[in-house]
């Protein structure tokens, strides 16, 4: 249990830690990135930013027209561009960024966040994610491809061998969104203290 004495602590604490740092949340699609991410950065008072939405506003169309204009491995190369120049900026020393969940998979994006950044893998199970995206599948393409809860848990087991390259790997549990913001947070705590 973390009290709000801890909190503080805590939060100060990754105030100094997390100065000129780009924090880079990645995990399997609907493991909770976006939602954590926007709470971790209000904590935390940084800015936010998910790459889906960024590259959403860059082309004036969502991530489903873009895949179906582009094709996947062109919208790779649109979403490896877009994060190194995050990653690279001068504009923001820190932030806190949500990475869609085909993005750690490339090689030249988890160098760069290695280099200039912190990762932190929100690990899930097929179970949880299954339910979440039950109400999503009209915006996220790839399932319409892994459209069956075995193709789905190949895919996420294919990435989990990437994932797992994260500085942290945070087990995501049924919680509350607070509980769970303050268990990463101090996680990041403690990975600085280490």
């Amino acid at each position: 249990m973390i009290t709000k004495n801890d909190l503080q602590l805590i939060s100060k604490n990754l105030d100094n830690l997390l100065n000129d740092k780009k924090v880079f949340l990645v995990g399997f699609m609907a493991a909770g990135k976006t939602t954590v991410g926007k709470k971790i950065a209000k904590k935390l008072e940084v800015p936010f930013f998910d790459s889906d939405k960024e590259i959403e506003n860059k082309f004036n169309m969502n991530i489903n027209n873009i895949f179906d204009k582009y094709g996947e491995s062109q919208f790779r190369k649109i979403e490896e561009n877009l994060i190194l120049e995050y990653v690279n900026s001068s504009k923001y020393n820190n932030f806190i960024m949500s990475l869609g969940g085909g993005a750690f998979i490339n090689e030249a994006i988890r160098m760069a966040i290695n280099k200039n950044g912190l990762s932190i893998w929100l690990n899930t199970n097929i179970e949880i994610i299954n339910s979440r995206i039950k109400s999503t599948k009209n915006i996220r393409p790839l399932l319409k491809k892994f459209d069956t809860l075995e193709k789905l848990e190949n895919l996420m087991t294919e990435r989990s061998v990437y994932y797992s390259k994260a500085d942290i790997k945070i087990d995501i549990i049924k919680t509350s969104k607070e509980k769970m913001t303050n268990f990463i947070l101090k996680k990041i705590s403690n990975y600085y203290s280490i």
